[in-house]
């Protein structure tokens, strides 16, 4: 009803809006756009200035358009100047439109620098403009998704401040190590949370996929390289901007658990008449709990940002406030963010340019919500609140190990970060020698995050330990000094740009924490340690220190053929004192085809071909991991007295442990037809990494159970396609698509060196490195099966059955002929993988008149996942609540799930579903002022917009979400937000 109502509300507003439009005096003006030969040009934008206003040349070059006269009217094709006409008292306008190849010379931020997409030898993908401009997001990652293929961007789960992300490029590298890509923002390597970044903020982001492209980054992009570009302020007048919206949350695809009468029939039938008294009560009494249903809420977000830019040529500024406000759907799920961002950049002299880029920012997520797994598993046949409304102790009387699911909700807690994120730059141009020039860049990331949880004797937690504390106190800088020096020379068909770089960055982690019970009242909650009958300290302290040098070159001729080149050398403090550098090369090498003479009147306006080969080193590893480290064991002498003592950890050092190394092949051919109106690229990859962090087991012997060493080797090799259009231009109406598809096929090729596989980690070579290891579920024993003589004597019908995998030969043939007859762990199987094999994405943006649609989808496929919710695990005399099944008896001979019996998955056989999904992930509608309006106003723009976040998800998969890696946690959210933005 919300939702309907919302929804009505919304087409109302923009029915006033539009009502405030008025007509004007419009007359109709015609023409014909040619290019300097005479040419006509088809498909020629034109657009009223102002507003979404437009039409488009036909096949001959004609048009036809109605204005106002006054009026500007904008001719641009892509490859050509835009130019403007103003109408007067005449009705006809013919154009010519100059060439400019400017237009179809991109620049795009590479690393270190900019250059022309043109020129660019490596796999670098841009995040669609749509991704950040038409949808609000609360985090960076949500921008990512679907933007750019071979990227794949999983929510792991639904929290107000959308955090639980993870990001793989081109799959996973590394089966010990980090897999997560480099964030660079704004020029300094990111160490912190996506969250941090406030997304209003961004003008762009790229993606560094192959090892020429992110080289230059060397170690610390092993896994890919995500750039992230804030906004800049721009020389004229000052420019105010607002954006705000306001949105309500909503779960979705929830669980459906048993209710407390369906629990009821059920244990009844599974351990008929053991119920305890408050169980029969409350069943008679038509009472129970929807525990779920008290964990979640109806959400909401607000947001409001206001920025001011402007400057001069000596001067430019971007200055943005945001404020951030998300109730989740989870009760007591709360998150606040407040950024400010100072973007300056000062030309002193006219050799010398100083800037910085800074972000403040104060996050707030205090509040404990519900635990998902306690509301998931709760009898319903309990009490949730006593007879005053306050929250039970113990929902289940004679059962106490159970606490209430919401208790954690009674918890004070507070949980703020304070986050500054800035670099200062001195570019200094080198007259001497033209061309040259040196930036020194420095950069600090400082983040502080206090924690503080108390339970008091209201829960079952602080009830049982007379309160319980816990205090966190994180603290982490990250510094960056880094001296860049450029030189760039063009002679003749010839052009030339050096790029040399060494840097320093240094990684802090400070934490301290204090876990404290046993309190004399709760009055101070976690600010009484010093009472406390017991109290545990612990402290962290880490430190790692990164030093690197580079050389890149980059060589055309002609704008026909590029050249690549990089040198990288890293030395990582935490690795061996014999291994500590590393040196990575690449090489990449491109051909604009589209260039040549013999392509002159293709029709062709891009067709480009690129190679590259490189090698790329990945150190995430912690700072000690190379020695050997002790843990505190306190001991009591002969007197009673407590003494410090010391044992070797779990894990024994290895003074040879050095870098994990990625080689990389990567073949791509960019296209681009008819002005690049469709446009696109085909690329092709195969990576490999040797030398593996991986963490192995070894004989107590040594005093520890394991050790980190350089073994075994990964591969991975993929296809992606990506493909944009503009479908339609006409006088009212556009139609844009966005479509990419990417496969990924990762292996182990190696382990320990001698090619076998590691069981227990369920790692096997030829396969992917995260897949399900376990016995397959073959149905239902029947009434009349031969169960006595089958794999499984001790079944019964209903029960369980596990497909027997393990065949043999029984006429000695040679040729196995059937099953062994027995199940144990040799009829294990590799199930399938947990990674998808492909992702997809596409995505439509549509306007009529001054109306726009854009709408996105995205999905992924080809892998599977364990659906904890199938689980009957409700242990004996049924403690726990399930989910509805389709249980088998003799009245349903099913094969869907087996009988309500107690032991009847004798083998515990799990269920593996397959995730392939497809989702309508974003759907936004807007409407922009009309010119004539704006004018009245005296304002430059004025957009209103609704949109729908995960409307529509097509999936077979039974499970929470085929998105999220866990089946028992906050289900997924819709999202539905009204905004506008308005510029003055």
């Amino acid at each position: 009803m919300k939702k309907k109502q919302l929804f009505f509300k919304l087409i109302f507003l923009s029915f006033i809006l539009l009502s405030f439009t008025s007509n004007g005096q419009n007359k109709n003006v015609s023409g014909n756009v040619t290019d300097l030969a005479g040419i006509p040009l088809p498909g020629v934008n034109v657009l009223v200035k102002g507003t979404k206003k437009g039409s488009s040349t036909d096949f001959d070059g004609n048009y036809n358009i109605s204005v106002v006269t006054g009026q500007t009217l904008l001719f641009s094709y892509v490859g050509f100047k835009t130019k403007e006409v103003v109408v007067g008292s005449i009705n006809t306008y013919s154009v010519i439109l100059e060439t400019d190849n400017a237009q179809l010379d991109e620049i795009i931020v590479v690393g270190y620098g900019s250059q022309r997409k043109s020129d660019i030898t490596g796999a670098v993908s841009s995040v669609a403009k749509e991704r950040l401009e038409m949808v609000s997001n609360t985090n960076v990652a949500q921008a990512i998704q679907g933007s750019v293929s071979g990227v794949i961007v999983n929510n792991n789960s639904s929290s107000a401040s959308g955090g639980d992300v993870s990001i793989i490029i081109r799959g996973r590298n590394s089966i010990s190590a980090n897999n997560s890509p480099l964030i660079v923002l704004d020029g300094i390597p990111y160490s912190g949370s996506l969250n941090d970044i406030n997304p209003v903020d961004i003008e762009a982001m790229e993606v560094l996929k192959d090892a020429s492209a992110s080289a230059i980054y060397g170690s610390r992009g092993a896994n890919g390289v995500i750039l992230v570009t804030s906004k800049k302020g721009k020389s004229g007048k000052v420019r105010f901007s607002y954006d705000g919206y306001y949105g309500v949350l909503e779960a979705t695809n929830l669980p459906d658990v048993l209710s407390a009468s369906e629990f009821y029939d059920f244990k009844e039938t599974r351990e008929p008449g053991v119920f305890d008294d408050s169980e029969i009560e409350i069943y008679e009494s038509g009472r129970g709990v929807d525990w779920i249903d008290l964990a979640l809420r109806s959400g909401s977000t607000l947001q409001h940002n206001l920025s001011v830019s402007g400057g001069s040529d000596k001067f430019k500024y971007y200055i943005s406030g945001t404020l951030l406000d998300v109730k989740g759907i989870t009760v007591n799920d709360n998150f606040q963010r407040s950024t400010l961002r100072l973007n300056l950049e000062s030309n002193a002299t006219n050799w010398l340019k100083i800037g910085t880029n800074t972000q403040l920012s104060y996050s707030d997520s205090s509040g404990l919500g519900p635990s998902y797994s306690d509301a998931f598993y709760m009898n319903p046949l309990t009490t949730s609140h006593d007879e005053n409304g306050n929250l039970t102790i113990y929902p289940w009387p004679e059962d106490v190990f159970y606490g209430n699911p919401l208790q954690n909700t009674l918890a004070d807690n507070s949980d703020k970060r304070y986050k500054v994120i800035s670099n200062l730059y001195f570019d200094v141009d080198l007259g001497f020698i033209p061309g040259l020039s040196y930036r020194l860049n420095s950069g600090i990331e400082y983040t502080n995050s206090r924690q503080g949880s108390y339970w008091g004797v209201n829960t079952k937690r602080g009830f049982e330990n007379q309160g319980e504390a816990q205090v966190r106190n994180d603290f982490r800088t990250n510094v960056l000094l880094e001296n860049i020096v450029t030189y760039k020379k063009d002679f003749g068909k010839n052009n030339l740009f050096l790029t040399g770089l060494y840097s320093f960055q240094e990684d802090l982690r400070d934490d301290h924490d204090l876990d404290s019970q046993g309190f004399p009242n709760d009055v101070l909650t976690w600010r009484q340690a010093n009472v406390a009958a017991l109290v545990e300290p612990g402290y962290t302290y880490q430190k790692s220190t990164v030093l690197s040098s580079m050389l890149r070159l980059n060589y055309g001729f002609d704008n026909r053929y590029i050249l690549t080149l990089t040198g990288r050398r890293d030395g990582y403090s935490a690795f061996g004192d014999s291994t500590k550098f590393g040196n990575f090369y690449s090489a990449a090498t491109a051909w604009n085809i589209h260039n040549e003479s013999f392509m002159e009147n293709s029709g062709v306006t891009t067709l480009k071909l690129r190679a590259s080969y490189g090698e790329n080193g990945n150190q995430a590893v912690s700072p000690y991991e190379s020695l050997t480290q002790l843990v505190e064991r306190s001991y009591v002498d002969d007197s009673g007295t407590s003494l410090p003592g010391y044992i070797t950890d779990n894990e024994l050092g290895n003074p040879n442990l050095g870098w994990e190394t990625t080689s990389a092949f990567n073949l791509g051919l960019d296209y681009g037809f008819l002005k690049n109106r469709i446009k696109g690229s085909i690329e092709v990859y195969q990576s490999s990494t040797t030398d593996l962090l991986t963490s192995r087991s070894i004989s107590p012997f040594h005093g520890a159970t394991d050790i980190t060493t350089n073994i075994g080797e990964i591969q991975n090799e993929g296809l992606e396609l990506s493909i944009s259009t503009n479908a339609i231009r006409t006088d009212s109406f556009s139609w844009d698509i966005d479509a990419n598809v990417s496969f990924n096929r990762n292996e182990i090729v190696d382990l320990y060196g001698d090619k076998t596989d590691d069981v227990g980690n369920n790692w096997f070579i030829g396969k992917p490195i995260r897949v399900y290891y376990a016995y397959e579920y073959d149905g239902v024993y029947q009434l009349g099966d031969d169960i006595a003589n089958g794999p499984q004597p001790d079944a019964e019908p209903g029960y369980a059955k596990v497909k027997d995998q393990i065949t043999v030969d029984t006429d000695g043939d040679g040729i196995p002929d059937a099953t062994d007859g027995d199940i144990n762990a040799d009829d294990r199987i590799i199930l399938g993988q947990r990674d998808p094999k492909t992702i997809a994405a596409f995505s439509m943006n549509f306007s009529y008149k001054n109306f726009g649609l854009y709408v996105m989808s995205q999905g992924a496929f080809g892998a599977i996942q364990q659906n904890g919710l199938k689980s009957d695990n409700v242990f004996g005399e049924v403690r726990r609540n399930t989910t509805k099944k389709n249980w088998w008896t003799p009245d349903n001979p099913t094969n869907d799930f087996y009988a309500n019996i107690d032991g009847a998955n004798i083998d515990g056989v799990g269920f593996y579903e397959s995730t392939d999904y497809w989702r309508i992930k974003d759907i936004t509608l807007s409407y922009d002022l009309g010119q004539n309006v704006l004018d009245k106003l005296g304002i430059e723009k004025f957009r209103l917009y609704v949109t729908g976040r995960n409307l529509f998800t097509f999936t077979n998969y039974e499970g929470l979400d085929p998105e999220f890696t866990g089946t028992r946690d906050a289900p997924l959210q819709q999202t539905f937000t009204l905004g506008f933005n308005v510029n003055f």
